[in-house]
């Protein structure tokens, strides 16, 4: 099955579990990289040599696409049984 068709044929209780999901992810990630960039900040101190870290949208997807996969796997039925008990 194409993921566009996937897509399409999801409900929206399936959908809603998803983009919980998603965002958790993406909440994560963003938190993974800020944690980063302090770390190397302070590892770097008054270095003027040192590079700045700027997030890029792929390096961000990189980060993301692990959490919600971990995230897909630990908690989707709950979550999905959770908002079908809600809706």
């Amino acid at each position: 099955m194409k993921f566009s068709r996937w897509l399409n044929s999801l409900g929206f209780i399936e959908f809603l579990s998803l983009l919980i999901l998603l965002l958790a992810a993406i909440y994560l990630a963003n938190l993974s990289f800020n944690i980063f960039v302090n770390w190397y900040h302070n590892k770097q101190k008054d270095n003027p040599y040192a590079e700045e870290i700027h997030k890029s949208p792929i390096i961000f997807a990189a980060i993301t696409l692990p959490y919600f996969l971990v995230l897909f796997g630990i908690f989707y039925r709950y979550l999905h049984a959770l908002i079908d008990k809600i809706f």
